[in-house]
């Protein structure tokens, strides 16, 4: 196993990417510590099974990293399990659809509140961890960051947030051997796109995405593992979107 001994925090791991990642660490043998917002005993079961195969672990840690004081008790929880912490991806994240004119104010704010505050929050607690040595961290942003989309305001503008928040502390903390990068998945089949309609889907399939299929999260955790390993990258933003982002007509 080549992560052995390694610990890895992993917001939102309890479903779709998140979950897809932490069963890739888990299985390269790293130690992973995943925060949700409520208990998931099966998940936590099979991902420590896995984990145990490699020598490892694997820990939940629930809250909501909205607040600051959770994602400070994960950092918390994670070095005293493993001792130490070698990489963080936040993929928490949700929904934040409308036009401008039809989105509250609530809505506006808790967008930023679930997607950019609380990679605020847990770089903030996790950086005396990872400076020890220092480590990667990895934003799950959307390929709605970085073209139109229409009906989705406030998304669009909270994960262009985290592509430039990954910039500015890749500059900042890459001195102390910290990489920070941005992966941006287009259309994975998680429970995320689960409201989606068959109609919709159909469209997808036929009109916006080239290659024709929705990603999987298993091919949008392979690449974070990648950016976890290659350690000369930082400040990148990956699209991962069978490119749908290129496509003109």
């Amino acid at each position: 196993m080549k992560w052995t001994g390694r610990t890895a925090l992993v917001t939102g791991g309890t479903s779709g990417i998140g979950l897809a990642t932490a069963r890739a660490l888990a299985g390269q043998g790293m130690n992973v510590a995943i925060n949700a917002r409520s208990h998931a005993p099966g998940v936590i079961g099979e991902l420590d099974a896995l984990a145990r195969d490699g020598g490892a672990r694997c820990i939940l840690v629930t809250g909501d990293v909205r607040n600051g004081e959770t994602a400070t008790h994960l950092v918390a929880e994670a070095v005293r399990e493993f001792g130490r912490i070698d990489t963080v991806v936040h993929a928490a994240g949700g929904p934040a659809p409308g036009r401008l004119p039809d989105v509250s104010t609530d809505a506006w704010l808790d967008a930023f509140a679930v997607h950019v505050h609380s990679a605020f929050h847990l770089f903030r607690a996790a950086h005396g961890a990872l400076a020890v040595r220092g480590g990667s961290v990895t934003f799950l942003s959307s390929a709605a960051a970085l073209r139109g989309c229409p009906g989705t305001v406030p998304y669009q503008v909270v994960k262009a947030a985290l592509v430039q928040l990954a910039r500015a502390l890749a500059r900042d903390h890459a001195a102390e051997g910290i990489r920070v990068n941005c992966v941006a998945p287009g259309i994975i089949r998680t429970p995320f796109q689960n409201a989606m309609t068959e109609e919709a889907r159909r469209n997808n399939l036929a009109n916006r995405i080239p290659l024709g299929r929705e990603g999987q999260p298993d091919q949008v955790a392979s690449l974070i593992l990648q950016l976890i390993e290659n350690d000369f990258i930082t400040g990148e933003t990956f699209v991962i979107d069978g490119g749908m982002s290129m496509r003109m007509v």
